[in-house]
């Protein structure tokens, strides 16, 4: 009879207001952790897709910069950049000029009709170039 009297106080120890106060503590304590780890979890994948993202970006950049150090080992890729930077021609070249004629301005719609009728006859003898 000892015995369960003995067993009777042990499980009133356990299942004390103290002991389950400190128990749901402990399991407070438990899951404020599990979310933390949780919300490190998620801005680390985020951070993640953010260097994958940038690691695509740096690897075309690579083979862009790849390709055109390769252009540049051929002796038309070298000219072509060459040309594009500085103004330079081969012996026997010449160089060509396009001059665009000069469109003259439009006249603002706002103005009277004696300023359009006068810049008309300025207009007639006007020297063109």
């Amino acid at each position: 009879m000892k015995e369960f009297q003995h067993d009777n106080q042990v499980k009133q120890k356990i299942y004390s207001k103290w002991v389950l106060l400190i128990l749901l503590i402990i399991i407070i304590l438990v899951f404020r952790g599990l979310i933390s780890i949780s919300i490190r979890q998620s801005t680390s994948r985020e951070e993640m897709k953010l260097v994958e993202a940038k690691k695509a970006e740096l690897q075309k950049r690579y083979t862009d910069l790849s390709g055109e150090v390769n252009d540049l080992n051929t002796n038309e890729g070298l000219e072509k950049e060459i040309r594009s930077k500085f103004d330079v021609v081969k012996p026997g070249e010449t160089v060509i000029m396009v001059v665009d004629k000069e469109i003259p301005a439009p006249i603002p719609e706002n103005t009277s009709i004696i300023k359009k009728l006068w810049n008309g006859v300025v207009g007639v003898f006007k020297k063109k170039p």
